[in-house]
């Protein structure tokens, strides 16, 4: 076994963190242990894919997996780091939020928010498409099916996600079918693997495509463009004026007013989404 910590720059909140992640964790993709604060994933490195065990504390991130070289332990806490948000340093979002009169409060309780992204850009866009105006838990589950009919696997007796190609590969009817979608959502989720594919895409993070190229896509619309460009970008300063969740957390304001107020946040407004979303109590 290999185990390396993972400082992290200013403490974390292994309690929102852990949330994060299970709220958005999938059958055979994740193990998803909250009790201990520990999370399983398969990361692919250069000697292949290694099943990752994660234990969070305020300090940082224990590392553990089995047989990996030091290159490869190094590949693996570059992609956690970037994955989790460790290196961010949250002082100039915390000084920015302070005086505010809805983020202050907020951030006064918890101000180790951070903004978890993806690790598979292709899993940011497919599992945001497969979750689109479904409950997070039939979001999971046509993650689990999707991951079932199309995933490869992986150590750990864990899944890898599944590549753009290997939906391609089998034509949109099968994609509908065999999860389950409806013609509209499997179009727009083939198109999305289409345009993956056609980029070259190699399962590393991050979107290849702008916003203004997401919401050329028949079937994405601003929430799902915006969504990805604050999770699946990693963009501190992307927003979701769209968002029923964050709207909520704003009395019911409207999408317009939501927008017109975020103005004031930048250049942090993704952490004011994170924090947003952490005050709602309802999933």
């Amino acid at each position: 076994m290999s185990s390396r910590f993972l400082a992290s720059n200013g403490p974390l909140d292994p309690g929102h963190m852990m949330r994060t992640l299970g709220i958005h964790s999938i059958p055979t993709l994740d193990i998803h242990e909250p009790a201990e604060r520990r999370h399983t994933r398969v990361i692919a490195v250069d000697s292949g894919p290694e099943a990752v065990e994660l234990e969070f504390a305020v300090e940082g991130v224990q590392l553990t997996c089995s047989g990996a070289s030091t290159n490869d332990l190094d590949q693996l806490e570059a992609a956690v780091r970037a994955w989790l948000d460790l290196d961010s340093d949250l002082s100039g979002m915390q000084a920015s939020f302070s005086p505010d009169p809805v983020l202050g409060p907020l951030v006064e309780a918890r101000p180790w928010l951070r903004l978890v992204g993806y690790l598979n850009g292709f899993e940011a866009a497919a599992t945001t498409i497969l979750g689109q105006q479904v409950t997070l838990a039939a979001g999971r589950t046509f993650g689990g099916r999707f991951l079932s009919a199309y995933g490869s696997e992986g150590p750990g007796g864990l899944h890898l996600f599944p590549t753009p190609e290997a939906v391609v590969a089998q034509g949109v009817d099968t994609l509908r079918e065999t999860i389950g979608l409806t013609k509209t959502r499997a179009g727009t989720l083939f198109l999305m693997a289409q345009v993956f594919a056609e980029k070259g895409f190699t399962g590393t993070p991050g979107i290849p495509l702008s916003r203004s190229e997401l919401l050329a896509l028949r079937g994405v619309g601003p929430w799902t463009a915006d969504y990805l460009q604050m999770r699946g970008r990693s963009d501190p300063d992307a927003f979701v004026p769209g968002d029923l969740v964050a709207r909520r957390a704003l009395d019911r304001i409207t999408e317009r007013e939501a927008a017109a107020l975020a103005s004031s946040w930048a250049p942090y407004r993704s952490y004011a989404m994170v924090h947003l979303w952490a005050s709602d109590a309802v999933d």
